[in-house]
């Protein structure tokens, strides 16, 4: 039996869910609790039932002072608590020190907030100046590029891809810029025209006449221009014109697509695409390309709306239209999924590229090996990283699948990204021994025990990644296991593994205790696990999540910490939202409290993470303020029969 309480604690229901029971840290749930009624409390009425525990429903990203003051009491107790995010189906447990922790987050964001948007609000005016004069003399108002920011952040936060599904109906080809003063332009009917090859039927909703010689099939609509044309003001401002207008169109005609060769500014398609569940193409020229080109060369005022607006139409597309290979290249580069990627020379080839990536696409959904777990966190995760190796963004210059292509993952891991980590995380001390990985990747960390003479072990919840670390070994002449399974239950007998080693998992799985439980479980005695998860205490954490996504962009309004990582830590080519957690180093502690000795080192800070004035002490930086948590725990030497 549970208490459960709405964001005003006023209203109270007790019900029963079994899915609590057992429920640590941050878990996928949907709570249906009875109607709520008029209650006191939360203390009190605990006092007077036999609830177990009391879960408090947030409407924000973080609980209130007084929600925090009835957990406290909660705990005191001896009882459970539990805060419930409705909208993102996540439940969190709350113990003291996770509470201590929300108590400094409640602290530390107000002073941000406070500090922070005074320090923009200062600079903003001050960058403005004249724009506000010219503003003031015309009697206008200025462009609320706060606002517009925010809400293109937003939007980007949720973006999902929708995949094809019904390509019988009729393909949207949408053009929005009024103030492209050329001719007619024949590439837009030809591209209208191949959609209309591929669905049967296309139309082509643009802001001028498009030519005369559209093939059968295609219709055109032309929109009426904004009010107001003049300017740069006038581009970024015209999504509130032609929106309304574009979702009109599609509501009554349900396309079976949206193509949208991008505009400087606009991101009409993306945010209709999102609402409406339509699949959305984008043709894609080049970063910053529409904008060079509506503002003939000039500087753009507004770069960090044209930005927002371009990556909002990238995260949210189903399919990208380049046509080169650099430019595919340039998108993988910034995190787009390659097999999302065509390359077509338009238009002539535009048709038959859409109908293989479709082909592609069912045949990806049906081969990809995937462990059931029941869980949507760790569906998420096998998402994830099926369709985006880790490391592989970083390697240009090799072809993939090659040694050349491992070899140059291996470099910019070790020589770039963090140069500390061949020390720290022992690859030459356990020559010998047998070494289970947990979360391989492609293979990169644990070749490095494999070529030092270690007996390896890769077990991975990724089929993609345990065949890419199948195929790394193999170009490197190296042995090991591969096995696909979940790590919450180790397919080991006890006391098997010398060295259990993970780097950058646990804190995606939802019961990461249970996790090192297993460790614990499969080590011999004097056996030692080294396990790297992402700390709370560090300037990634606070200046990027919290700061820069948070409060900047107001995303704490409205999503947990633990949705906002999701959404943002781990940025896929798919999408895919696999949770995140963070640590302290006392959280980490008590995790492996069952074993006899535990080490936590703090490392994992880039220079250009640093003032340049600061660059100098990044060592003795990074080791407070680290964005990793290395923890070395060693089980006892004489096992005991829990194992």
């Amino acid at each position: 039996m549970y208490l459960y309480y709405t964001p005003d604690l006023a209203r109270a229901a007790q019900f029963d869910d079994a899915r609590l029971e057992g429920t640590t840290e941050r878990h996928h749930i949907e709570l249906s609790p009875p109607p709520a009624q008029p209650a006191a409390a939360p203390v009190a009425e605990l006092r007077r039932t036999t609830a177990s525990g009391v879960v408090l429903e947030l409407a924000t990203g973080l609980p209130s002072l007084q929600q925090l003051e009835a957990v406290d009491a909660v705990l005191k107790l001896g009882s459970r608590g539990w805060l419930y995010w409705p909208a993102e189906n996540a439940v969190e447990c709350i113990d003291e020190e996770k509470a201590q922790s929300l108590r400094r987050h409640i602290r530390d964001v107000g002073r941000l907030r406070t500090i922070g948007l005074r320090i923009d609000r200062m600079s903003e005016i001050w960058q403005r100046g004249p724009t506000g004069l010219r503003w003031i003399y015309r009697g206008e108002f200025p462009v609320r590029r706060s606002d517009i920011l925010i809400k293109l952040t937003q939007l980007t936060m949720r973006a999902q891809p929708v995949p094809f599904s019904d390509i019988l109906r009729p393909a949207l080809y949408l053009r929005t810029d009024y103030w492209h003063r050329g001719s007619p332009d024949e590439q837009m009917a030809q591209t209208a025209s191949a959609l209309a090859a591929v669905t049967g039927r296309a139309v082509c909703l643009a802001v001028r006449e498009p030519p005369s010689a559209l093939l059968s099939g295609v219709e055109s609509v032309v929109m009426d221009p904004p009010r107001r044309v003049d300017g740069e003001d006038a581009i970024v401002l015209a999504h509130e014109h032609y929106g309304p207008l574009v979702k009109a169109v599609c509501q009554t005609l349900r396309p079976s697509c949206l193509y949208d060769p991008l505009t400087a500014g606009q991101a009409i398609g993306a945010e209709i695409s999102q609402s409406l569940g339509i699949p959305y193409i984008v043709e894609y020229r080049g970063a910053a390309a529409p904008v060079r080109e509506a503002l003939g060369g000039a500087v753009p005022f507004y770069p960090e709306l044209y930005h927002q607006a371009e990556e909002l139409a990238l995260r949210q597309a189903s399919v990208v239209v380049v046509g080169a290979g650099a430019l595919k290249d340039e998108l993988i580069g910034r995190g787009i999924d390659a097999a999302r990627i065509i390359i077509s020379a338009w238009p002539g080839s535009l048709q038959g590229s859409l109908v293989a990536f479709a082909d592609a696409e069912r045949s990806r959904a049906s081969g990809a090996a995937r462990v059931a777990t029941g869980d949507a966190y760790k569906d998420q995760v096998q998402n994830q990283w099926n369709q985006n190796p880790v490391g592989s963004q970083h390697a240009h210059a090799s072809q993939p699948h090659t040694l050349a292509w491992f070899l140059e993952v291996e470099r910019h891991r070790y020589e770039v990204y963090a140069p500390w980590m061949r020390e720290v995380m022992e690859f030459t001390q356990h020559t010998g021994q047998d070494v289970l990985e947990i979360g391989g990747g492609i293979g990169t960390d644990l070749a490095q025990f494999a070529k030092n003479r270690a007996r390896v072990t890769d077990i991975d919840l990724a089929a993609g990644h345990l065949q890419l670390a199948q195929e790394n070994f193999r170009l490197r002449g190296l042995e090991g296991r591969f096995i696909h399974h979940d790590a919450e239950t180790l397919p080991f007998d006890a006391a098997s593994f010398d060295v259990v080693y993970s780097n950058g998992v646990l804190h995606h799985t939802p019961n990461t205790g249970a996790v090192v439980r297993e460790i614990h479980r499969v080590l011999r005695p004097g056996g030692r696990a080294i396990i790297m998860l992402y700390a709370e205490n560090s300037l990634h954490y606070w200046r990027k999540l919290v700061w820069r996504f948070g409060i900047k962009q107001r995303l704490l309004d409205r999503f947990s910490m633990g949705e906002i990582m999701s959404r943002t830590v781990e940025r896929s080519a798919n999408e895919a939202r696999p949770l995140v957690k963070v640590y302290t180093p006392q959280r980490a502690r008590r995790l492996f409290d069952q074993f006899s000795r535990v080490e936590i080192v703090q490392r994992q800070m880039e220079a250009y993470e640093l003032p340049a004035a600061l660059r100098w002490a990044l060592a003795s930086i990074e080791r407070r303020f680290g964005w990793n948590l290395i923890i070395k725990a060693d089980k006892a030497q004489v096992d005991d029969v829990r194992g």
